[in-house]
């Protein structure tokens, strides 16, 4: 199905019937061809600043209704599971508003569960979904969760301080889509509620970046707190989504923050930055609370054919472990298998098999052991059946005694 729609040539179409006015008369009155008041109706071209004044005076019509903005701001899927706003400023040249636009259209379809993720190319599928959710044009408001499995999660592991659930609309099985539901539950339910602790850890990956992008800027709520990585990059390694990279926009986005670096053992050569090695180390200790995600495999297809490449990759497929790939595809028992977190690859016992080579200075899991079993909390952010694994290891092993994840994989820890 196409996913081409043009409300702005549907409301200027209108506008023409009502004032009884052809194309060539408009195009006469703003000294333009024909052809271009047709692109405007038929084909989903937009004027330029310029033009759409002249427009707007033309049909005694604001610009704001003729674009679109405040029209049905607020939209919902068909069961009501999320709702979300949308609106394109009117200062947004064509060439980014097609691919915000497709975004919009594609979010649609996939929450009403009338088309599949697969159906379309991975890398249209991504490239217009962050155009439309990572430029603040699409935000989501509401998310709803599913009681009942939050309530037996927390009867099952009785040492969880957060449980949310967020509920899938229809049948969607988009990656982007699933996490942005769960790091905005994340973003809305858990963060908010903590309030100037000394330090917070941040791990690394897309779904962190989309909490903290989603992350609500306030004046003092995070006064004095100290955003620490978890985990450390080789100094080459240029990823959007490393724990330091995290850190430094957390600092940016609250006010009164800041952001302290790890640095990789590479980097760690001269004395002034062991130093400053050895300060984030011990801030790593001192962590109120810690948020991180985690990672699985057989993402595409859940048949366990899935081909060893597409493994261990971000949300988005812009980020990859190939290290992490390597060590998983070189374990002889690929059942013993329980996880990755924090570029640590996990035992089913919750115990280290490899790590990551390209990743050093890592929090140790006893700080999250120890942070979970008392008065800390280390939250993992998760969406998708394909990390479900992963999060049951964590909690039978006292990794983390918070969650925020999808339906999806509540119900199969739950089975």
């Amino acid at each position: 199905m196409s996913l081409e729609k043009n409300p702005f040539g549907e409301r200027l179409s209108e506008l023409l019937a009502q004032r009884n006015m052809s194309q060539n008369r408009l195009a006469q009155q703003l000294g333009i061809s024909r052809s271009a008041v047709t692109g405007w109706i038929k084909h989903g071209t937009l004027p330029d600043a310029g033009l759409l004044k002249m427009l707007c005076e033309a049909l005694n019509c604001s610009a704001d209704w003729l674009i679109g903005v405040g029209q049905q701001r607020e939209k919902q899927d068909a069961t009501g599971v999320v709702r979300w706003i949308e609106e394109i400023p009117p200062y947004i040249p064509d060439i980014q508003r097609e691919p915000i636009e497709h975004g919009l259209r594609l979010f649609q379809l996939l929450v009403n569960g009338n088309h599949s993720a697969h159906e379309y190319p991975p890398q249209f599928t991504r490239t217009a979904l962050q155009a439309a959710l990572r430029s603040g044009v699409l935000r989501i408001t509401s998310v709803a969760r599913v009681e009942d499995l939050e309530h037996r999660l927390r009867q099952k592991y009785p040492f969880l301080k957060d449980v949310i659930v967020a509920e899938i609309p229809g049948r969607c099985n988009d990656t982007m889509i699933r996490t942005e539901l769960v790091t905005f539950l994340a973003a809305t339910q858990v963060l908010t509620r903590v309030i100037r602790e000394s330090a917070i850890g941040l791990g690394s990956g897309y779904t962190m970046l989309r909490l903290v992008e989603q992350s609500i800027p306030s004046v003092d709520q995070f006064s004095g707190t100290a955003w620490v990585p978890l985990l450390a990059f080789a100094p080459h390694n240029m990823s959007d989504y490393s724990a330091n990279l995290l850190a430094r926009l957390m600092s940016i986005r609250h006010a009164g923050s800041r952001a302290l670096y790890l640095p990789h053992p590479d980097e760690c050569t001269a004395p002034e930055m062991q130093a400053v090695a050895a300060v984030t180390q011990r801030q790593m200790s001192n962590a109120q609370t810690i948020f991180a995600s985690v990672s699985g495999v057989d993402r595409r297809d859940g048949t366990g054919t899935s081909h060893l490449l597409t493994e261990f990759r971000s949300a988005d497929y812009a980020a990859e472990a190939p290290f992490l790939r390597n060590a998983y595809a070189q374990l002889p028992d690929k059942n013993r298998f329980g996880g990755e977190l924090l570029r640590y690859l996990l035992d089913t016992e919750g115990q280290i098999l490899s790590h990551d080579s390209a990743v050093g200075s890592q929090v140790s899991l006893d700080i999250l052991r120890y942070n979970s079993d008392m008065i800390g909390r280390v939250c993992l952010i998760a969406a998708r059946g394909y990390k479900a694994l992963p999060i049951l290891t964590c909690l039978n092993h006292h990794l983390a005694n918070a969650v925020v994840i999808d339906r999806e994989i509540a119900e199969t820890i739950l089975d």
